[in-house]
């Protein structure tokens, strides 16, 4: 098959992925308010949902041992979510309200960069899965301690009568998820056949936007109905998320990655857009347009930062 075909081939299969991850996000959103979730535990529960590409996609990269790509999908897209969709949905928007405390992000922005340093050596093992997954279940924990004060509203839904349906069409969602992905894989690799980029930066570039699609497509439609804010726990939860997945994949088999100019940029844009992010949270209690602007900025100072690599190469 030729490249042309290959790549409207992989841009279908993430249109049909972005598809496929929403209607399950939606059914498992009727599920939780049915069963009468409380919001912090339905913005968790919503970050694990959106994040199911990412797994999927992860789960078949590890299996076909191109865990490569899963890594820089993972992890580039923590600079998608932040950079991108946050900052476009607050240009969109205007503004976001946010509670303005430290102590509720800080540990949220040390845990999206603890991988950067575990990958330092080249490689994520058994031995750094088991700390991610146990640093994504202590934040729960930790996050829930903090926000114990405010879970009291709930979201109800009085036809709970069509919970077992919900639940059927959420499964077939998610088995044509884990399909979808596969057949994403499979394309990704006959592009790699012909191009000369590394599995780390293809994850980065371009599975780290198609796999984010239900993220973006909320985005979207929140500008489209005028919503005034979009919800930063959950935003926050897809990211963190990213993490857990990452440490998985992990302790499945060993991630080996090229440690090198690619995985600095990385590095480097992830810490600016985590560190911008800790900043607009915390002052004004709030975060406006302009520091959208400057989120969007800093990510497509990434993506042209990285087709500047790919120019060397």
């Amino acid at each position: 098959m030729s490249i042309f075909l290959n790549i409207l081939l992989l841009l279908v299969l993430f249109v049909l992925l972005g598809v496929a991850a929403d209607s399950v996000v939606k059914k498992i959103k009727y599920i939780a308010s049915a069963l009468r979730i409380k919001l912090f535990i339905f913005g968790i529960l919503l970050g694990i949902i959106t994040t199911l590409p990412e797994l999927a996609v992860g789960i078949n990269t590890t299996l076909d041992a191109t865990a490569g790509l899963s890594a820089g999908n993972l992890l580039g897209g923590i600079i998608v979510i932040l950079g991108l969709i946050l900052g476009g949905s607050l240009v969109l928007n205007r503004k976001t309200v946010t509670d303005g405390r430290v102590k509720t992000i800080f540990p949220q922005i040390i845990m999206i960069f603890f991988p950067i340093f575990l990958g330092l050596d080249g490689n994520f093992g058994l031995v750094d899965g088991l700390l991610m997954i146990g640093s994504y279940v202590g934040l729960i924990y930790y996050l829930y301690r903090v926000n114990h004060s405010f879970v009291g509203e709930e979201v109800v839904i009085i036809e709970k009568n069509k919970i077992a349906k919900a639940v059927f069409l959420s499964i077939v969602g998610v088995i044509f998820v884990l399909l979808i992905s596969h057949l994403v894989v499979k394309t990704a690799e006959s592009l790699l056949q012909n191009w000369n980029i590394s599995k780390l930066m293809f994850g980065v570039l371009i599975f780290s936007i198609g796999t984010n699609l239900p993220e973006i497509s909320i985005v979207f439609m929140s500008w489209r109905k005028k919503a005034s804010e979009l919800s930063l726990n959950y935003l926050l939860s897809s990211a963190f998320t990213n993490i857990l997945v990452l440490g998985l994949l992990s302790t499945l088999r060993p991630i080996t990655i090229v440690v090198g100019p690619i995985y600095y940029v990385l590095a480097l844009f992830l810490f600016i857009i985590l560190v911008l992010f800790l900043f607009f949270y915390h002052s004004g209690k709030e975060m406006s347009r302009i520091e959208g602007v400057i989120l969007l900025t800093c990510y497509f100072l990434f993506l042209i930062a990285n087709f500047w690599l790919m120019g060397l190469n």
